[in-house]
């Protein structure tokens, strides 16, 4: 059973970005590898408010292991936040040929959602396993976003400089260990810069192109 992305399929210069007038919203584009092979890619366009906090996020991620049609996986995922709390979330992964479709609207006492049509309820306290954002660093209770398993995490935070595109960037590491196995690095901006996870039973690594 898959475990993100973004899951992450978790899954990312870093802005290239294609600036409303407010210049809020980001396109951003990562590539997935298996080892050192390339085997997919996400684009993830952003909504942020003047604090920097998302607001909106759409991701699509496709991933075809040995590159070729073998085993193929396709997430498409949106997301709408206020005030750093999630209001609403869709969307629809095939895993091989396996569907999984969600949908989570917030009240005032908890998330009412449904998977594949059957009706669920999580905490308010739980967070989505969706690497962008900073937040998940702080939250040891999160729900997948492939079919809503609850999941309880414990996290490690160590400062680490990781090569992307071929320049060193300081960041924050944190290690999750528990029901979800993850390690995702994000810059001093508290932006995502690079993801390992599992993804359909693979170890994957995601890296902002």
């Amino acid at each position: 059973m898959l475990r993100t992305l973004l899951a992450p399929l978790m899954i990312i210069s870093l802005f290239a970005g294609t600036a409303l007038a407010d210049s809020t919203q980001r396109n951003l584009f990562a590539s997935v590898y298996l080892k050192k092979d390339k085997i997919g890619h996400v684009h993830l366009t952003t909504t942020r408010n003047e604090k920097g906090e998302i607001e909106k996020l759409s991701a699509n991620a496709s991933v075809s292991f040995l590159g070729m049609e073998v085993y193929g996986f396709t997430q498409n995922l949106k997301e709408s936040w206020h005030s750093g709390e999630l209001q609403d979330m869709n969307g629809k992964t095939d895993d091989n040929g396996t569907a999984h479709e969600i949908s989570l609207a917030r009240n005032s006492e908890d998330y009412q959602a449904t998977y594949n049509g059957k009706e669920l309820t999580l905490p308010l306290n739980a967070f989505p396993t969706s690497p962008w954002h900073y937040a998940i660093t702080e939250n040891t209770l999160l729900f997948n976003i492939v079919d809503f398993e609850l999941l309880n995490v414990k996290i490690a935070k160590d400062a680490e400089t990781v090569d992307i595109g071929g320049k060193s960037v300081d960041t924050e590491k944190f290690t999750f260990t528990g029901d979800w196995q993850a390690t995702l690095w994000f810059d001093k901006n508290k932006d995502f810069v690079k993801g390992e996870y599992d993804v359909s039973g693979r170890q994957v690594t995601v890296i902002l192109d």
